[in-house]
């Protein structure tokens, strides 16, 4: 296959199939400037450097190429999209190796802000924490890769459990625990809308 011809459909099925293709698909991965570019800004983005993005994205294409032929992906969007996730969990498991756990949050990505809604984002920030600190450590970290759209089977693999379906169990009582939190403290649910 040329370089033009890889779409989503034919990268898949060609890490699927024989040795050979599974070869030039995931060369073609490798040499595409725009996934690899993508990877190292993300991670730079984020707290760590040139090499760390390289890393990064080395270890996707192991992760991809692997979730690929056990059949995990499942075609929800493309494959280039698929892949930057992998990027974005992998580094999120990096980073929090290296930094204290108050400098995760559940957070989206940020964008320019001005400075008072960049205070008042800040607050909230603080006050979830502070709510997430009252469910425990366990159901901080459940809550903080089920919001970064681990899988179920990853969140078990992380927190050692013992089947995914222990980790939406734990996913879900950790959920319900944050809910009941807000009910009974009305003022905090507001302090984080």
């Amino acid at each position: 296959m040329r370089n033009t011809d890889w779409d989503d459909k034919r990268l898949q099925q060609a890490i699927l199939g024989s040795t050979s293709d599974r070869n030039n698909a995931l060369h073609h991965i490798f040499t595409d400037l725009s996934w690899k570019s993508m990877s190292i800004k993300y991670v730079r983005s984020k707290g760590g450097n040139e090499q760390d993005g390289e890393d990064a994205f080395q270890e996707a294409i192991i992760l991809f190429d692997r979730n690929i032929r056990q059949n995990r992906f499942k075609g929800e969007s493309s494959l280039q999209t698929y892949f930057f996730a992998i990027v974005k969990w992998y580094w999120w498991g990096q980073f929090r190796k290296k930094r204290p756990q108050e400098e995760l949050t559940l957070q989206k990505e940020e964008y320019v802000e001005g400075p008072d809604a960049q205070l008042i984002s800040q607050e909230k920030k603080y006050y979830l924490r502070e709510a997430l600190k009252q469910l425990g450590s366990r159901c901080q970290q459940v809550l903080e890769l089920y919001q970064l759209h681990y899988s179920m089977q990853e969140i078990a693999n992380t927190l050692k459990l013992s089947s995914a379906e222990m980790a939406k169990k734990e996913a879900y009582s950790c959920r319900k625990k944050l809910k009941t939190f807000f009910a009974k403290h009305p003022n905090w649910k507001n302090l984080v809308k």
